[in-house]
């Protein structure tokens, strides 16, 4: 099975316990056997300084150059090819550090956070530099003092995510209202939480209290996909990460994920990622694991 890290697993004296850590890359103390790909349980955005290499998310690949800020969420599957020869900063946080000190609406309109499954990055320019850096150097000077303040660190990292927020906003140009990109983050906990058992848009409709027609013309708004195939999606996504890291026949995995007509599981695979789920499986396994 693809191994889970914990903040923790990577030891540091940068780090506020184990919900924060912040370190020069070059710097990172990897787990012993660290293994790729890997998922973390933690967010992590990577801000590439100085060099180039290939970043697999998912099992899409992105060419990454100095410049670049790279998003990744809990529970993707990452791959970075070279990490040695890179040089940055990492930023490692949990959502409990994030709700520690602030709202649950404050941290839904993150929207980017989540994004990462779509958007997993972000090329800055020199002003956006300069952005980032006025508050990451504190973040820096706080982790450096024998004691340090979580208070200051969750309330600097508050306003960098929400720097880079407004970045992302600038570049992605479909960012709506906050209403809608706080309806359209509870909508993907819900996907997270129920999309094994549910595919009935009513169902999610139901629990955000807004009719099936007014959710589905807010996720289209924002992503451009209607909710019923962002639920779909997510669990195609699953899928290919059974396929590549369990040994169930395609039909169980069809099964576990909810979709009870195996046929269509497979049409529907195959019109995402251009092979059958056997076919797909046998070529990531080329790719990634009979290396």
């Amino acid at each position: 099975m693809i191994p889970t890290y914990r903040i923790e697993d990577f030891s540091s004296d940068k780090k506020i316990e184990n919900l924060f850590k912040l370190e020069r890359f070059e710097n990172l103390s990897w787990p012993k056997d660290l293994k790729w790909p890997h998922k973390h349980d933690f967010y992590e955005l990577i801000w590439v300084t100085e060099g180039t290499f290939t970043h697999t998310i998912d099992y899409h690949d992105i060419h990454i150059e100095t410049g670049t800020l790279l998003i990744t969420s809990p529970g993707q599957i990452h791959l970075l090819s070279s990490p040695e020869k890179v040089k940055g900063y990492s930023i490692s946080f949990t959502e409990q550090f994030l709700l520690t000190h602030q709202t649950q609406e404050s941290i839904f309109e993150l929207t980017f956070l989540e994004e990462s499954f779509t958007k997993p990055y972000l090329c800055l320019d020199e002003n956006a530099k300069d952005e980032l850096r006025a508050i990451v150097d504190p973040i820096t000077e706080e982790l450096n003092r024998e004691v340090k303040v979580p208070l200051i660190i969750n309330g600097l990292l508050l306003v960098l995510l929400n720097r880079i927020q407004r970045l992302m906003s600038k570049a992605h140009t479909d960012i709506s209202d906050s209403f809608h990109v706080q309806i359209h983050k509870k909508f993907k906990k819900l996907i997270e939480q129920y999309y094994t058992e549910e595919a009935d848009l009513a169902f999610y409709a139901d629990k955000l209290n807004i009719s099936a027609n007014y959710l589905n013309k807010i996720v289209k708004n924002l992503t451009g996909k209607t909710a019923g195939v962002m639920v779909r999606d997510r669990g195609l996504t699953e899928a290919k990460r059974m396929l590549v890291y369990c040994n169930l026949p395609v039909g169980d995995i069809s099964e576990q994920l909810g979709f009870k007509d195996f046929s269509y599981f497979s049409r529907q695979f195959k019109k995402q990622e251009g092979l059958s789920p056997t076919e797909y499986r046998k070529s990531m396994f080329k790719k990634y694991l009979n290396k």
